[in-house]
C-alpha cells in the first residue's frame, strides 16, 4: 500500500472508531465516560445535564429512569475513546506527512550530495544513484546541528551587522553632484571665453569689412571719375586736332592738361596694409578654427574612451583591394595589383583587417556600407587563415554579412540568416573583450542587429571583407 492510500485508510478507521465511541448526546468521542444502569454510555457531563434539567431524568436511548448515583464508570468505553483520539492524531499526522512529490512515498532517505529527502524509489533513480545517503533519523540531527552553528554564526553577524553602503552611495552620490557642478561652471567658463574670443574676432573682421567696404566706394567713385575724364578727353582731342594751326595752339594747354590728368594712374583698390590685415585675420580664423577642431577631437577622445582609431593595415589587404591614402576607404579593385606577398597578406579571400588590435577592454568603431551588396564587417583573432580559401563560418571570424542577394546574416557556424526592418548603412561595431560580446548596432538609430557571444583568448582585429565592384566600405572619423 502506497503512502497516500495508508493515509486515507488510517483517517478513515479512525472516523469509524469516533463514531462507535460517540457520546449519543453531543456526538463528540464520550469523555470520562459513564455506564448506566440500561446498558448506555455517555459523557459524564452530559448525564450530569440531563439529571439537572429533569427528575426522574431518563436514559436519552431506551428512556428508562436515571436515578442520581445509578451510573458507574465506562472503563472500556473510555479506552476506547482515547484510542480513537490516538488514532485521529496519528491519522491527522500521516496526512501532514511529507510526501514525495514524484511517488508520493514518505521520505526515509537523504541524499547528502544533493541535500535531498528522497523516498525508497527516488533512491534507485539515475539521478541519485551512487550518491551516499543516511536514514532521516540519521541525516537530521547532523544538518541540526550545522543549523544550529550556522544560527549562531548568523546571530552574531546580525548584532554586528552595520553595513556602510548607504554611507558609500552617499559619499558618491555627492561626488556625482560636485562633478556635476564642476562640469558645468566649467563650461559655462569656456563658454564664456569662447563667445568673448568670437566677439573679439568678429569686430575685427567686422572692422575690416567697413574699411574694404569704404576703400571700394572711394575706388568705384575713382573708376566713375577717370571715365568721365576719358570720355571728356577724347571728345576734345577729337575735336581739337582737325582745327586750323593758330586756333590749334591758342589754347593746347588746357588739352594737354586733361590728357595728363586721364592718364594718370588709379589709385590701389585695397591698400597694401589692409591687404595684410586681411590676410592675418584669415590665418587667424584658420588657426582658430583647426584649433577648435583639434580641441573638439581631444575632448570626445577623452570623454569617449571606447571609441577606437581604426584604419585599414595594407599590409593585410588582399591584392584585389583598393584601400585610400588615409586608410578609411575600401573598395574593389578591376584587377590584382601587384602587391609584396607579405606573411599577414589576405591572398585567398578579400579580406582586409584593422591595423591596430586589441587584447583587452571595450571599444568600438563606425562605418558606412553605402546600398551595395557582398561585403561583411566585424572582427576576427590574429591567427585567422590568409593563405587559403577562406570561408567566414568556419571559425575565428564574428561578423555581419550582406550577400549578393542582399539578404543579411550572422556568420556563426552555421551562418544564421537575419531579417531586418531596416537595412543598415551606416553601422558600429562593438567589441567587449571581456565579456567575450561583439555586438552591431544600425547608427541610425542605435537598434541592436546582432550580438555574438565567444570566449577571446588572443587579440582581435577589426576584419572587412569585400567582393562586389559597386560596393565599399567607409570608417566614420
Amino acid at each position: 500500500m502506497s503512502g497516500p492510500e495508508e493515509a486515507a485508510a488510517l483517517a478513515a478507521l479512525s472516523e469509524r472508531l469516533e463514531a462507535e465511541v460517540a457520546c449519543a448526546v453531543c456526538l463528540e468521542p464520550a469523555a470520562e465516560a459513564l455506564l448506566t444502569p440500561c446498558g448506555h454510555g455517555f459523557c459524564a457531563a452530559c448525564v450530569a445535564a440531563l439529571q439537572r434539567a429533569a427528575a426522574p431524568a431518563a436514559c436519552p436511548q431506551c428512556r428508562r429512569p436515571l436515578p442520581p448515583g445509578c451510573c458507574r464508570p465506562n472503563l472500556p468505553l473510555r479506552g476506547a475513546a482515547e484510542a480513537a483520539a490516538e488514532l485521529s492524531r496519528l491519522a491527522a499526522a500521516a496526512a501532514r506527512r511529507p510526501r514525495c512529490a514524484a511517488h508520493g512515498e514518505s521520505p526515509r532517505l537523504f541524499c547528502e550530495r544533493c541535500r535531498r529527502a528522497l523516498c525508497a524509489l527516488c533512491r534507485d533513480e539515475p539521478a541519485h544513484r551512487g550518491h551516499p545517503a543516511r536514514p532521516v533519523e540519521q541525516a537530521a540531527p547532523r544538518l541540526r546541528e550545522m543549523l544550529q552553528n550556522d544560527l549562531a554564526f548568523l546571530q552574531k553577524e546580525r548584532e554586528e551587522f552595520k553595513p556602510e553602503g548607504e554611507k558609500r552611495s552617499d559619499e558618491l552620490m555627492g561626488t556625482v553632484a560636485s562633478e556635476r557642478e564642476r562640469l558645468r561652471a566649467g563650461f559655462r567658463e569656456l563658454q564664456r571665453f569662447l563667445r568673448e574670443q568670437e566677439d573679439a574676432l568678429l569686430a575685427r573682421l567686422d572692422e575690416a569689412h567697413g574699411e574694404l567696404a569704404e576703400r571700394r566706394g572711394e575706388y568705384v567713385g575713382s573708376v566713375s571719375a577717370r571715365r568721365s575724364l576719358l570720355d571728356a578727353a577724347v571728345a576734345e582731342i577729337e575735336k581739337k586736332r582737325d582745327q586750323p594751326d593758330m586756333e590749334f595752339l591758342m589754347d593746347i594747354d588746357s588739352t594737354l592738361s586733361s590728357c595728363e590728368a586721364a592718364k594718370a594712374p588709379l589709385p590701389e583698390p585695397v591698400p597694401s596694409a589692409l591687404r595684410r590685415r586681411v590676410c592675418s585675420l584669415s590665418e587667424t580664423s584658420e588657426l582658430v578654427l583647426g584649433a577648435l577642431a583639434e580641441f573638439r577631437a581631444d575632448l570626445l577622445s577623452k570623454v569617449d574612451r571606447e571609441r577606437a582609431k581604426v584604419t585599414l593595415d595594407p599590409e593585410t589587404a588582399n591584392p584585389y583591394l583598393v584601400l585610400s591614402n588615409d586608410g578609411k576607404t575600401l573598395r574593389l579593385g578591376k584587377r590584382h595589383q601587384d602587391l609584396p606577398d607579405a606573411p599577414g597578406r589576405f591572398t585567398g579571400s578579400s579580406s582586409v583587417l584593422g591595423t591596430q588590435g586589441f587584447a583587452a577592454g571595450r571599444h568600438y568603431w563606425e562605418l558606412e556600407v553605402g546600398d551595395g551588396d557582398s561585403w561583411a564587417v566585424g572582427v576576427a583573432v590574429e591567427s585567422v587563415r590568409r593563405k587559403e580559401s577562406l570561408t567566414l563560418a568556419m571559425g575565428g571570424i564574428w561578423a555581419l554579412r550582406r550577400d549578393w542577394d542582399r539578404g543579411y546574416s550572422a556568420l556563426t557556424m552555421p551562418p544564421i540568416p537575419l531579417v531586418l526592418e531596416e537595412e543598415p548603412r551606416r553601422i558600429r561595431v562593438h567589441l567587449d573583450y571581456e565579456a567575450g560580446e561583439v555586438t552591431f548596432y544600425n547608427l541610425e538609430n542605435m537598434t541592436q542587429i546582432f550580438q555574438f557571444k565567444a570566449s577571446f583568448t588572443e587579440k582581435v582585429f577589426p576584419y572587412f571583407w569585400l567582393w562586389s565592384e559597386g560596393s565599399y566600405i567607409q570608417l566614420c572619423a
